[in-house]
């Protein structure tokens, strides 16, 4: 199922809202953030994804991670906890 997300990618001036399947790891999330904004701010590695202040393990899928439609995500570098 599509689920809707405002997407916030760091050294981005724009928050994104993005369409991701619940079946996306935080990986493809990544990815298709930084393709949305890769006019704006080129795609890094290392990248990870903060939801509600944690960040989530790149395996666990959208779903898993109890994300729902037009949540907050931030997807940050470098960050370890």
């Amino acid at each position: 199922m599509l689920v809707p997300l405002y997407a916030f990618l760091q050294d981005d001036t724009l928050g994104l809202v993005i369409l991701v399947q619940d079946s996306d790891s935080m990986t493809a999330v990544v990815t298709n953030l930084q393709q949305a904004a890769c006019m704006r701010v080129a795609p890094r590695a290392g990248m990870r994804v903060r939801y509600n202040g944690t960040l989530i393990a790149p395996e666990r899928s959208v779903a898993d991670a109890g994300m729902g439609a037009l949540d907050r995500i931030d997807v940050v570098a470098g960050e370890t906890s």
